[in-house]
């Protein structure tokens, strides 16, 4: 309502809003002067003393009724000008009657709302939202946000909202929806996501998008066109529309963060928008009403500048205490960032805190600021920030309450030079994991990098680990999720990379696929929707947590109720079995298992609504056996031995509050209580322990001596000097007082004295090298035909020689004597090498048969008279032209006196073949000469 007052023709002053106060709101009633030459102002309301000095003044009315207000402005001059009015407060509607804020139904199920179900005040007008009804009453089906605002006739009003759930209807989906890059799009509310391929955005870089609860799209924008759910551009309510002032080249052009109502469902949202870096760098906020234009929504405010000069990013998270909204920008030219507040008294700069580094160039201005989710801890969340390069990229932490709405600085880290460009972001559900994308440019590739955060500063881009690289695609934006995955923009793509598992700790435990998500013949660009964060978390349905997985020890079971407030009752089974426990309405119970292995659980979830199974593994570990160090030990030694004695992944041996031993055994050495651990399960849950306190008087003092070599393939004798020892352990097994080494290596002996001391020594035995002969293991000789051989005895390096047998001191020898010749061989260290080799008597088979003979009877070379030694399996035979065999004998001392059957043959040549095996060397196969002899007559 306005109010115009006339006091002697002087200027009036406005009134808006003529109710008391709902004291469920922060509202009250304005006041604005509209005198222009006015420089002062005290304003009297006529309750109570209050007072107020501003132009437009504000006060709530405590109850209704008639109020004075005066107003004494001061005008240019110095004069003053007194103005009043009598102004009538409007009484509020009554408050709703049992009405509930949240409530489930089942599906199918309809629910009646009524603010008023034992009678509504006279003259009382009702709109609903969402779709504008004006009855006392509407009949809900289906889930979502309902609201109702009662107005009475004194146009004062109030409303209310109820929050309707179907039972196991998915939820929490404001982020189901993204549109980006060529007319991109994907739809979370599947499982995996499928494409959209209906959109009408087409932008290289930052997008917005918006979905209900129920994952049904509300509008989106890139950062200069609204298009609403039907993919229409959305209309101004006052009929004019300027284009939004994003920008396509804008890293995070637009955001969408909805603007809470005072008990109204978020039917307004604001449409957050950044300039490209090198234009106007602007940051403006335009609002949109879901109310209007028949529920397809209406832009009913525009492109009110909140911030100039600034950068191109914008970030927004969910205070779910108080369901209210927090948006931080960051200046350009400074290191101020700018803190916005939403909430139901409207949006609000609180604070501009300078922290970190100056974004004062373009580059620096360009990169991507991210949210994690808030920390189970301690409530904070992350904030990151990435600063490109040249000349190097660097992203910086920050720590945000969302309670508070304090920023706090935590850490920069140097992501090493550019280029690449830092360009995108984003965390892991924990916020432990870090992930970063460069964009490739001047022949650099492009890489995905992931940092763990629970490392040392100093350790965290030594360790980050290079997920993908690529020399000829640009990666672009980092996105999580609703489906818990993070996506990447490859520039041009038809798919979006897709790092499956976030918390992954090594290049395959993140299921990394850079062909991910397919966009149904749409490509990708560099931009991925940017959201408030929350709006992208997984949401949690019907289900089960488990707690304490070690045999022998309780497993606790929490069931999640299948759609609270809807009372459930639950059967557990815990082996997995088909054996269910007896009906309970109890959320929590607990099991205890002998056995390890993996059970698959089954919690059966019933209501008036739903009857559900619900299987999970349990993976159950085994607790080591319980360990037995013994009783306390008094002794004398140096130290004292102690054995866990049981099997187990980890051990740990505990003194003086820190580690000193990680194996199942281990030596003390010092007085004092010890305490034995032995570790199974991935983190080390499931343990037994003992401890035992060691007294360690010390012993007489012992010695093996000092460390010492042996040659290789020799040994040496190591050994006990004193006489006081009368026990001896030896690390090779052995107990006696002398042990022989042929090895190099480390060894140990425990020794007792007959008052039962122990001590104990080591000793390294190192090896030296031996001289390397390569002397044959056998020469051969023929002694009958006076042959000598070179005995050669072939050393590696620089030797000195004795062959034992004849004192020579050279490397070879000459021998003409069978038998057995030894060589030894000295290097510089001292180590000696003996080598044998056997001389044997074998002499090679030889024969000889003349080229001709004349059996012509004169008596001269009369037959043909062959000569042979040191064969065996002799065999001649002689062939004529024809190849028959004339003559063929296997003694040697038969003579062919040139006839054929007792005819003489014709003269000229006869071909032969002679064979024969080796006397001395049988394993030879036989062998075969061939040749011809001339018969001449």
């Amino acid at each position: 309502m306005l109010s115009t007052v006339y006091a002697k023709a002087q200027t009036p002053f406005l009134v808006q809003n003529q109710c008391m106060q709902n004291p469920d709101c922060a509202d009250s009633t304005s006041f604005r002067d509209t005198l222009s030459t006015a420089t002062a102002w005290r304003w009297n309301f006529g309750e109570g003393g209050a007072t107020d000095t501003r132009r437009n003044a504000q006060h709530s009315y405590m109850a209704p009724g008639s109020y004075t207000v005066t107003l004494v402005r001061t005008v240019s001059g110095g004069a003053t000008q007194t103005v009043s009015k009598v102004i009538q407060v409007g009484e509020l509607p009554p408050q709703f009657q049992q009405w509930k804020t949240d409530t489930t139904i089942c599906p199918g199920d309809t629910l009646i709302l009524d603010p008023y179900p034992n009678g509504a005040p006279e003259g009382a007008r009702f709109v609903w939202y969402p779709k504008g009804d004006t009855t006392q009453t509407l009949n809900v089906d289906s889930s979502g946000c309902y609201s109702v605002e009662v107005i009475m006739p004194n146009g004062c009003k109030i409303q209310d909202r109820i929050n309707v759930k179907i039972c196991m209807e998915p939820a929490n989906q404001e982020g189901a929806k993204w549109y980006f890059g060529g007319n991109a799009g994907l739809d979370f509310s599947n499982n995996p996501p499928t494409p959209i391929t209906d959109g009408k955005l087409n932008t290289p870089e930052g997008t917005s998008a918006i979905a209900n609860s129920k994952g049904q799209l509300l509008f989106y924008s890139d950062g200069i066109t609204v298009w609403n759910k039907n993919g229409d551009v959305m209309p101004c309510f006052n009929g004019k529309c300027d284009p939004l002032k994003g920008s396509p080249n804008s890293t995070q052009s637009v955001l969408i963060v909805p603007q809470p109502t005072c008990k109204g469902c978020e039917y307004l949202f604001n449409v957050f928008t950044t300039s490209d870096i090198n234009g106007e760098k602007l940051l403006t906020v335009s609002v949109v009403d879901m109310r209007r234009n028949n529920g397809l929504g209406a832009i009913i405010e525009q492109n009110t500048t909140l911030q100039q000069p600034t950068t191109e990013r914008i970030v927004s998270a969910r205070n779910d205490r108080d369901s209210t909204y927090w948006v931080i920008s960051h200046d350009y030219g400074t290191n101020k960032f700018r803190i916005f507040h939403a909430t139901t008294g409207g949006l609000v700069e609180t604070s501009s805190p300078a922290l970190g580094m100056a974004h004062d160039s373009l580059n620096k201005a360009e990169g991507y600021m991210k949210f994690s989710s808030a920390d189970s801890a301690t409530g904070l969340r992350r904030l990151a920030v990435i600063i490109p390069g040249p000349p190097r990229n660097y992203v910086e932490l920050f720590n945000f309450d969302d309670s508070t709405g304090v920023l706090t600085y935590d850490k920069k880290i140097d992501l090493g030079p550019a280029p690449p460009t830092a360009y995108g972001i984003e965390f892991s559900p924990t916020g432990e994991k870090m992930y970063i994308s460069f964009q490739g440019e001047n022949g650099t590739s492009s890489y995905l990098k992931q940092y763990d955060l629970t490392l040392p500063d100093s350790l965290l881009e030594e360790t980050a680990i290079t997920i993908d690289s690529s020399a000829t695609q640009k990666f672009g934006a980092l996105q999580f999720g609703s489906d818990g995955r993070i996506y990447m923009a490859i520039e041009g793509s038809e798919y979006l990379a897709v790092i499956g598992e976030p918390e992954g700790n090594s290049l395959t435990g993140v299921e990394y696929e850079r062909d991910g998500v397919n966009l149904g013949g749409k490509k990708s660009q560099l931009g991925l929707p940017n959201m408030v964060q929350d709006f992208t978390q997984e949401s949690s349905g019907p289900g089960f947590e488990a707690d304490g997985f070690c045999t022998n020890a309780p497993t606790t079971f929490q069931a999640s109720p299948i759609c609270d407030p809807i009372e459930d009752t639950y059967q557990w089974d815990f082996l997995g079995d088909g054996s269910f426990t007896a009906p309970s309405k109890q959320q929590k119970a607990t099991y205890t298992y002998t056995q390890p292995g993996t059970y698959m659980v089954r919690l059966r979830a019933t209501n008036k609504c739903k009857d559900t199974t619900i299987i999970q593994p349990v993976t159950i570990y085994e607790t080591p056996p319980q360990i037995s160090l013994g009783p306390d030990k008094d002794t004398c030694g140096n130290f004292v031995p102690l054995d866990m004695k049981v099997q187990a992944e980890v051990y740990a041996w505990i003194h003086r509050g820190r580690v000193v031993g990680r194996a199942k055994t281990y030596n003390a050495i010092e007085t004092g209580r010890y305490i034995a651990v032995a570790f199974n399960g991935p983190q080390g849950e499931c343990f037994s322990a003992d401890t035992i306190e060691i007294t360690l008087r010390r012993p007489p003092a012992f010695t093996i001596g000092p460390d010492t070599t042996l040659c290789r393939d020799s040994s040496i004798v190591l050994t006990v000097q004193s006489e006081r020892w009368i026990e001896f352990n030896w690390s090779t097994g052995e107990k006696t007082r002398d042990v022989t080494i042929g090895q190099p290596g480390t060894y140990f002996v425990i020794v007792r004295d007959r008052n039962d001391c122990f001590n104990s020594d080591t000793i390294q035995v190192g090896e030296l090298p031996s001289p390397i002969l390569n002397l044959a293991p056998e020469n051969v000789i023929c002694i009958p035909d006076g042959q000598s051989v070179i005995l050669d005895a072939n050393g590696v390096g620089q030797l000195s020689y004795l062959w034992p047998a004849s004192g020579d001191t050279t490397r070879t020898i000459t021998v003409n004597q069978e038998g057995k010749y030894v060589v030894r061989a000295t290097n510089r260290e001292g180590c000696v090498t003996e080598k044998a080799t056997d001389v044997i008597d074998k002499c090679e088979p030889r024969f000889f048969i003349p080229d001709a003979f004349t059996p012509d009877g004169e008596g001269h070379n009369e037959i043909l008279q062959i000569f042979g030694a040191y064969y065996t399996n002799f065999q001649i035979r002689i062939y004529n032209r024809w190849g028959e065999v004339i003559y063929a004998t296997d003694n040697l001392e038969d003579r062919w006196d040139g006839t054929y059957k007792g005819q003489k043959v014709q003269p000229g040549a006869y071909p032969y073949v002679l064979s024969y095996e080796a006397l001395y060397y049988p394993e030879r196969a036989p062998i075969t000469k061939r040749g011809s002899v001339m018969v001449i007559r």
